[in-house]
């Protein structure tokens, strides 16, 4: 394949992507929301309309995606007549978008092409995609030291430059006794753990590896060695570590090293964001939201948007206190009827002293519950 049919490939794969990302958000929110979603951004409407459309495998699916990148995209749909502009409703509503029927048809289509219910079958949540990238790096500077360790060359340059990266392995390597059984067991829960995997998945992980004697190669390599599309291979790569992720969690006795690379010490809920996980800490000790707001020295819509948040994934907290299970049935019963979650669609529904932190909490149950 030569670096033309290779671009192609790149740019086929990228509208497959961003036509079946967009399609549950059409006539319904604005294609910078499908952007938003595959850049992963952290802000609670982003993580509502994931949960809200049921768009988990494409949050946070490239991290680094430049908008330019973006806007060619969004044009190339346009230009195929795949996507068509659908002006705004109202004053205070913002345009969006809807599909053609050829346009639907090439959704359906590259998404059996490029094979994305194998590579999006793990993600099933949207804390998942959130633990990619430090388990990654966790799991590639620990075989690398570990490897350096048993060549006896501890002179070596960190593949993995975040610090907080380094102080953990650093951690868990401190005592001699974990060396030793950090040693013995690494490469063999890790081949367990891949085993599993389609074989070409399985090569694309382990040839990213360092150790001694050993660089890793980067995707754009790799890429170019299978003549492939970098981003398809970025689906693989995402696919097997979400894998991993899943069973670690699931069976830690099966891995007591390797699942300590998905597992915090501190206190907070790891479901959560940092700053949503220390609200929760503080709506369990009774404290309401203005108390909790005036505590951590923050806006009271700070405060509301870690409501959502806990809502969506902590399914035990009883949040009566902020939505009477009455107008949550209400409010739910009013998005089915109305065929939409837009906020403002639904509020014009309703008494006038229903707030929009009282629908997206009943929304955001709703769909914790759909699932």
């Amino acid at each position: 394949m030569n670096s033309r049919n290779s671009a192609a490939e790149e740019q086929d794969l990228l509208c497959a992507v961003a036509l079946n990302a967009m399609l549950p958000l059409a006539n319904e929110r604005t294609l910078q929301s499908a952007y938003y979603i595959l850049r992963g951004r952290k802000a609670n409407q982003t993580l509502q309309d994931v949960h809200l459309y049921t768009l988990y495998p494409y949050y946070r699916m490239f991290s680094r995606f430049p908008r330019e990148d973006w806007e060619k995209i969004v044009s190339t749909l346009f230009q195929a007549g795949w996507i068509l502009p659908v002006d705004a409703g109202g004053t205070n509503s913002k345009p969006t978008f809807t599909f053609s029927d050829t346009g639907l048809e090439h959704a359906k289509h590259t998404y059996k092409k490029y094979r994305f219910d194998r590579w999006f079958a793990p993600f099933t949540q949207s804390d998942l995609a959130e633990r990619i990238e430090p388990f990654w790096s966790r799991l590639h500077l620990m075989v690398q030291t570990i490897s350096q360790m048993k060549h006896g060359d501890l002179g070596f340059i960190p593949v993995v430059s975040d610090k907080t990266t380094q102080r953990w392995v650093k951690n868990q390597l401190a005592d001699a006794a974990m060396r030793n059984a950090w040693k013995q067991q690494l490469s063999d829960e890790l081949y367990r753990l891949w085993e599993p995997l389609d074989e070409s998945v399985q090569e694309l992980l382990f040839c990213q590896l360092s150790g001694a004697g050993q660089v890793g190669k980067t995707m754009g390599q790799v890429a170019e060695i299978r003549q492939t599309s970098r981003s398809y291979l970025t689906l693989q790569f995402r696919y097997g570590l979400a894998a991993s992720i899943q069973t670690l969690l699931a069976e830690s006795n099966h891995y007591p090293f390797l699942s300590k690379l998905v597992t915090e010490s501190h206190k907070l809920d790891p479901r959560l964001t940092e700053s949503a996980a220390r609200t929760y800490t503080l709506l369990q000790t009774g404290c309401d939201k203005k108390e909790i707001a005036k505590k951590r020295q923050m806006k009271e819509s700070t405060i509301e948007d870690h409501l959502v948040e806990i809502a969506l994934r902590c399914p035990e907290w009883d949040m009566t206190t902020y939505l009477p299970n009455e107008l949550a049935k209400e409010i739910v019963e009013t998005s089915e009827r109305l065929d939409t979650s837009r906020l403002r669609l639904i509020k014009d529904q309703l008494e006038a002293s229903v707030t929009y932190l009282q629908i997206r909490l009943a929304l955001a149950r709703a769909t914790r519950g759909t699932k």
